[in-house]
């Protein structure tokens, strides 16, 4: 890790605890609320607590993404994850199909912030 990934993961780490604790904290299980699940892919994620945590973790980064963005690359950015949800759905309630679903996206987004912490400074 170059010295300036080290500085930017040392100041993202408390907003990332933070951001963590606020989810966890709250009623729902998953990123999005449990009592409003209406699919069955919601349902089987709310159910079950290794894809609710899978799933919290892929909305933390993908928040931690956004901010870090620039503004041009942010739609395309959200049109990957819409599309991405639609390719999540098609798993229905097959547990393994939505775990190795959020293993790519997870994957995808994490090569996809090294790459910015790369460019730094910050």
């Amino acid at each position: 890790m170059t010295p300036t990934m080290r500085l930017f993961s040392q100041s993202l780490l408390p907003a990332v605890c933070c951001a963590i604790l606020g989810i966890s904290s709250s009623a729902q299980a998953a990123s999005f609320d449990c009592g409003k699940a209406s699919t069955r892919t919601e349902k089987v994620i709310c159910a079950n607590r290794s894809l609710s945590e899978m799933d919290v973790k892929m909305a933390t980064q993908f928040e931690i993404y956004n901010h870090l963005v620039a503004m041009g690359s942010r739609g395309a950015m959200q049109d990957r994850q819409l599309s991405w949800l639609a390719e999540r759905n098609l798993c229905n309630s097959n547990r393994r199909c939505l775990a190795l679903s959020y293993r790519q996206r997870i994957g995808e987004i994490k090569q996809a912030l090294n790459a910015v912490y790369q460019r730094g400074p910050f």
